[in-house]
Protein backbone atom coordinates (compact mmCIF):
# COMPACT_ATOMS: atom_id res chain seq x y z
CA UNK A 1 0.00 0.00 0.00
CA UNK A 2 1.20 3.19 -1.18
CA UNK A 3 0.07 6.52 -0.39
CA UNK A 4 1.03 9.79 -1.82
CA UNK A 5 0.83 12.89 0.38
CA UNK A 6 -0.43 16.36 -1.52
CA UNK A 7 -0.31 19.23 0.60
CA UNK A 8 -0.43 22.97 -0.34
CA UNK A 9 2.96 24.37 0.27
CA UNK A 10 3.18 27.90 2.28
CA UNK A 11 4.13 30.49 -0.44
CA UNK A 12 5.19 34.23 1.05
CA UNK A 13 7.43 35.29 -1.37
CA UNK A 14 4.73 38.27 -2.54
CA UNK A 15 3.50 39.17 0.26
CA UNK A 16 7.54 39.43 1.97
CA UNK A 17 8.53 41.65 -0.80
CA UNK A 18 5.58 44.01 -0.37
CA UNK A 19 6.03 43.67 3.41
CA UNK A 20 10.19 45.11 2.83
CA UNK A 21 9.17 47.60 0.41
CA UNK A 22 6.72 48.69 3.44
CA UNK A 23 9.83 48.98 5.77
CA UNK A 24 12.01 50.43 3.07
CA UNK A 25 9.42 53.36 2.79
CA UNK A 26 8.65 53.68 6.62
CA UNK A 27 12.37 53.88 7.05
CA UNK A 28 12.89 56.96 4.81
CA UNK A 29 9.97 58.84 6.19
CA UNK A 30 11.65 58.17 10.18
CA UNK A 31 14.43 59.58 8.95
CA UNK A 32 12.92 62.46 6.87
CA UNK A 33 11.03 63.20 10.26
CA UNK A 34 14.32 63.18 12.29
CA UNK A 35 16.27 65.19 9.77
CA UNK A 36 13.56 67.42 8.26
CA UNK A 37 16.60 69.58 6.53
CA UNK A 38 20.34 68.80 6.26
CA UNK A 39 21.43 65.64 7.91
CA UNK A 40 25.03 67.00 7.64
CA UNK A 41 24.41 70.26 9.58
CA UNK A 42 22.84 68.73 12.34
CA UNK A 43 24.81 65.13 12.81
CA UNK A 44 27.35 66.28 15.36
CA UNK A 45 24.32 67.81 17.83
CA UNK A 46 22.39 64.77 17.36
CA UNK A 47 25.08 62.41 18.56
CA UNK A 48 25.42 64.56 21.26
CA UNK A 49 22.36 64.48 22.35
CA UNK A 50 21.69 60.81 21.61
CA UNK A 51 24.49 60.26 24.17
CA UNK A 52 22.90 62.47 26.68
CA UNK A 53 19.63 61.11 26.76
CA UNK A 54 18.42 57.67 27.87
CA UNK A 55 16.10 55.86 24.94
CA UNK A 56 13.30 54.34 27.17
CA UNK A 57 12.84 50.31 26.17
CA UNK A 58 9.40 48.92 25.53
CA UNK A 59 8.51 45.83 27.03
CA UNK A 60 6.62 43.41 24.42
CA UNK A 61 3.56 44.89 26.26
CA UNK A 62 4.16 48.27 25.61
CA UNK A 63 4.59 47.26 22.01
CA UNK A 64 1.32 44.99 21.62
CA UNK A 65 -0.51 47.86 22.93
CA UNK A 66 1.01 50.37 20.13
CA UNK A 67 0.26 48.15 17.20
CA UNK A 68 -3.51 49.18 16.54
CA UNK A 69 -6.52 47.09 16.09
CA UNK A 70 -4.62 44.23 13.62
CA UNK A 71 -2.51 43.11 16.05
CA UNK A 72 -5.65 41.63 18.07
CA UNK A 73 -6.28 39.32 15.08
CA UNK A 74 -3.23 38.52 14.67
CA UNK A 75 -3.01 37.47 18.53
CA UNK A 76 -5.75 35.12 17.91
CA UNK A 77 -3.77 33.84 14.89
CA UNK A 78 -1.08 33.22 17.56
CA UNK A 79 -3.47 31.21 20.06
CA UNK A 80 -5.03 28.92 17.30
CA UNK A 81 -1.50 28.38 15.81
CA UNK A 82 -0.26 27.04 19.09
CA UNK A 83 -3.49 25.14 20.09
CA UNK A 84 -3.43 23.12 16.64
CA UNK A 85 0.37 22.59 17.10
CA UNK A 86 0.07 21.09 20.48
CA UNK A 87 -3.45 18.88 19.30
CA UNK A 88 -0.75 17.47 16.22
CA UNK A 89 1.85 16.38 18.32
CA UNK A 90 -0.49 14.42 19.95
CA UNK A 91 -2.28 12.92 17.76
CA UNK A 92 0.70 11.97 15.53
CA UNK A 93 2.34 10.32 18.60
CA UNK A 94 3.76 7.24 17.31
CA UNK A 95 2.32 5.30 20.10
CA UNK A 96 -1.57 6.49 19.36
CA UNK A 97 -0.55 5.40 15.78
CA UNK A 98 1.18 2.22 15.41
CA UNK A 99 1.53 0.71 19.21
CA UNK A 100 4.67 -1.28 19.41
CA UNK A 101 3.16 -4.22 20.96
CA UNK A 102 0.60 -4.42 18.36
CA UNK A 103 1.77 -6.37 15.04
CA UNK A 104 3.60 -9.33 17.69
CA UNK A 105 0.46 -9.90 19.02
CA UNK A 106 -1.55 -9.98 16.22
CA UNK A 107 0.56 -12.55 14.48
CA UNK A 108 0.23 -14.50 17.79
CA UNK A 109 -3.72 -14.69 17.98
CA UNK A 110 -3.62 -15.08 13.63
CA UNK A 111 -2.38 -18.29 12.65
CA UNK A 112 -4.99 -19.51 10.47
CA UNK A 113 -7.41 -17.46 8.37
CA UNK A 114 -10.43 -19.55 8.93
CA UNK A 115 -10.37 -20.35 12.71
CA UNK A 116 -8.65 -16.78 13.83
CA UNK A 117 -10.15 -14.30 11.63
CA UNK A 118 -12.63 -13.32 14.29
CA UNK A 119 -10.13 -13.49 17.22
CA UNK A 120 -7.86 -11.20 15.28
CA UNK A 121 -10.67 -8.89 14.54
CA UNK A 122 -11.83 -8.37 18.23
CA UNK A 123 -7.77 -8.02 18.88
CA UNK A 124 -7.94 -4.93 16.17
CA UNK A 125 -11.19 -3.67 18.04
CA UNK A 126 -9.46 -3.25 21.38
CA UNK A 127 -5.87 -1.99 20.20
CA UNK A 128 -7.69 1.09 18.01
CA UNK A 129 -5.58 2.55 16.12
CA UNK A 130 -4.68 3.75 12.52
CA UNK A 131 -2.94 0.35 11.58
CA UNK A 132 -5.42 -1.55 13.29
CA UNK A 133 -8.43 -0.16 11.79
CA UNK A 134 -6.40 -0.63 8.26
CA UNK A 135 -5.71 -4.28 8.85
CA UNK A 136 -9.00 -5.11 10.27
CA UNK A 137 -10.51 -3.60 6.98
CA UNK A 138 -8.55 -6.25 5.18
CA UNK A 139 -10.04 -8.93 7.61
CA UNK A 140 -13.34 -8.50 7.45
CA UNK A 141 -13.23 -8.58 3.51
CA UNK A 142 -11.12 -11.90 3.41
CA UNK A 143 -14.30 -13.95 2.80
CA UNK A 144 -14.12 -12.88 -0.49
CA UNK A 145 -10.72 -13.49 -1.40
CA UNK A 146 -7.25 -11.61 -0.83
CA UNK A 147 -7.61 -9.59 -3.92
CA UNK A 148 -10.40 -7.80 -2.04
CA UNK A 149 -9.24 -7.76 1.19
CA UNK A 150 -5.91 -6.05 0.03
CA UNK A 151 -8.10 -3.33 -1.79
CA UNK A 152 -9.62 -2.84 1.47
CA UNK A 153 -6.77 -2.68 3.26
CA UNK A 154 -5.55 0.27 0.54
CA UNK A 155 -9.07 1.95 0.66
CA UNK A 156 -8.14 2.08 4.69
CA UNK A 157 -5.15 3.19 4.64
CA UNK A 158 -5.99 6.18 2.31
CA UNK A 159 -8.80 6.81 4.34
CA UNK A 160 -6.71 6.98 7.86
CA UNK A 161 -3.95 9.23 5.83
CA UNK A 162 -6.51 11.69 5.49
CA UNK A 163 -7.14 11.73 9.15
CA UNK A 164 -3.41 12.06 9.80
CA UNK A 165 -3.58 14.99 7.65
CA UNK A 166 -6.61 16.87 9.67
CA UNK A 167 -5.99 20.28 11.06
CA UNK A 168 -2.78 20.64 8.81
CA UNK A 169 -4.86 22.56 5.83
CA UNK A 170 -6.06 24.85 8.64
CA UNK A 171 -2.33 25.41 10.35
CA UNK A 172 -1.31 26.18 6.37
CA UNK A 173 -3.96 28.87 6.24
CA UNK A 174 -3.19 30.49 9.75
CA UNK A 175 -0.15 31.01 8.26
CA UNK A 176 -0.82 32.73 5.06
CA UNK A 177 -3.57 34.45 7.04
CA UNK A 178 -1.05 35.99 10.04
CA UNK A 179 1.29 37.36 6.75
CA UNK A 180 -1.87 39.14 4.95
CA UNK A 181 -2.66 40.81 8.22
CA UNK A 182 0.86 41.98 9.31
CA UNK A 183 1.14 43.22 6.35
CA UNK A 184 -2.33 45.12 6.36
CA UNK A 185 -1.34 46.68 9.78
CA UNK A 186 1.95 47.81 8.39
CA UNK A 187 -0.39 49.69 5.95
CA UNK A 188 -2.49 51.33 8.28
CA UNK A 189 0.34 52.02 9.92
CA UNK A 190 1.55 53.73 7.16
CA UNK A 191 -1.12 55.67 6.21
CA UNK A 192 -1.50 56.97 9.54
CA UNK A 193 1.91 58.13 9.44
CA UNK A 194 2.14 59.71 6.32
CA UNK A 195 -1.18 61.58 7.31
CA UNK A 196 0.91 63.06 10.62
CA UNK A 197 3.26 64.07 8.48
CA UNK A 198 1.26 65.94 6.03
CA UNK A 199 -0.85 67.27 8.63
CA UNK A 200 1.19 68.51 10.82
CA UNK A 201 4.55 68.32 9.05
CA UNK A 202 7.75 66.24 9.59
CA UNK A 203 8.93 67.92 12.57
CA UNK A 204 6.30 65.95 14.77
CA UNK A 205 8.59 62.94 15.16
CA UNK A 206 6.46 61.67 18.59
CA UNK A 207 3.25 61.59 16.46
CA UNK A 208 4.55 59.93 12.93
CA UNK A 209 6.02 57.72 15.41
CA UNK A 210 2.90 55.58 16.69
CA UNK A 211 2.13 55.16 13.04
CA UNK A 212 5.71 53.73 12.80
CA UNK A 213 5.49 51.23 16.01
CA UNK A 214 2.06 50.26 14.39
CA UNK A 215 3.61 49.24 11.07
CA UNK A 216 6.92 47.49 12.78
CA UNK A 217 4.90 45.88 15.34
CA UNK A 218 2.64 44.21 12.79
CA UNK A 219 5.18 44.01 10.30
CA UNK A 220 7.37 41.44 13.09
CA UNK A 221 3.95 40.03 14.88
CA UNK A 222 2.69 38.70 11.21
CA UNK A 223 6.39 37.16 10.18
CA UNK A 224 6.69 35.60 13.30
CA UNK A 225 3.10 33.50 13.03
CA UNK A 226 4.43 33.08 9.87
CA UNK A 227 7.48 31.67 10.25
CA UNK A 228 6.70 29.30 13.26
CA UNK A 229 3.33 27.95 11.89
CA UNK A 230 5.60 27.40 8.33
CA UNK A 231 8.35 25.91 10.35
CA UNK A 232 6.23 23.48 11.94
CA UNK A 233 4.32 22.38 9.06
CA UNK A 234 6.45 21.54 7.04
CA UNK A 235 7.52 19.46 10.44
CA UNK A 236 4.31 17.40 10.96
CA UNK A 237 4.27 16.97 6.90
CA UNK A 238 7.55 15.03 7.41
CA UNK A 239 6.25 12.75 10.31
CA UNK A 240 3.27 12.00 8.72
CA UNK A 241 4.88 10.70 5.69
CA UNK A 242 7.27 9.10 8.03
CA UNK A 243 4.19 7.72 9.72
CA UNK A 244 2.31 6.50 6.63
CA UNK A 245 5.38 4.85 5.49
CA UNK A 246 5.41 2.39 8.62
CA UNK A 247 1.92 2.09 8.11
CA UNK A 248 2.46 0.37 4.88
CA UNK A 249 5.92 -1.51 6.32
CA UNK A 250 3.83 -2.97 9.02
CA UNK A 251 0.77 -3.96 7.27
CA UNK A 252 2.97 -5.30 4.21
CA UNK A 253 5.08 -7.44 7.33
CA UNK A 254 1.58 -8.56 8.34
CA UNK A 255 0.35 -9.76 4.79
CA UNK A 256 3.17 -12.07 4.18
CA UNK A 257 2.69 -13.87 7.75
CA UNK A 258 -1.16 -13.69 6.92
CA UNK A 259 -0.37 -15.76 3.39
CA UNK A 260 -0.97 -12.46 0.96
CA UNK A 261 1.95 -13.24 -1.34
CA UNK A 262 0.32 -17.31 -1.07
CA UNK A 263 0.05 -18.18 -5.36
CA UNK A 264 -3.81 -17.77 -6.71
CA UNK A 265 -4.34 -21.19 -6.18
CA UNK A 266 -3.43 -21.63 -2.45
CA UNK A 267 -5.39 -18.17 -1.92
CA UNK A 268 -8.64 -19.53 -3.37
CA UNK A 269 -8.45 -22.49 -1.12
CA UNK A 270 -7.19 -21.43 2.08
CA UNK A 271 -10.67 -18.96 1.63
CA UNK A 272 -12.87 -20.56 -0.10
CA UNK A 273 -14.79 -21.91 3.30
CA UNK A 274 -14.40 -18.33 5.02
Amino acid sequence: MRISLKEPRPKFGLSLVVVAFALVLMIRAAAWAENPTSPDATAAPAQAQDTSTAIPKLSPLDLFWKAGFFIWPLAACSVLSVALIIERFIALRRSSVIPAGFLPGLKAIYQDPIEDRDRALQYCQEHNSPVARTIAAGLRRLPRGYDAAEKAIEDAGGNETLKLRQNMRFLYSLGSVATLLGLIGTIAGMIKAFQVASVMGPGHADKLSEGIYEAMVNTFAGLAVAIVVTIFYYFFIGRIEKLVADINDTVNDFGREAGFDLNPQKEAAATSTL
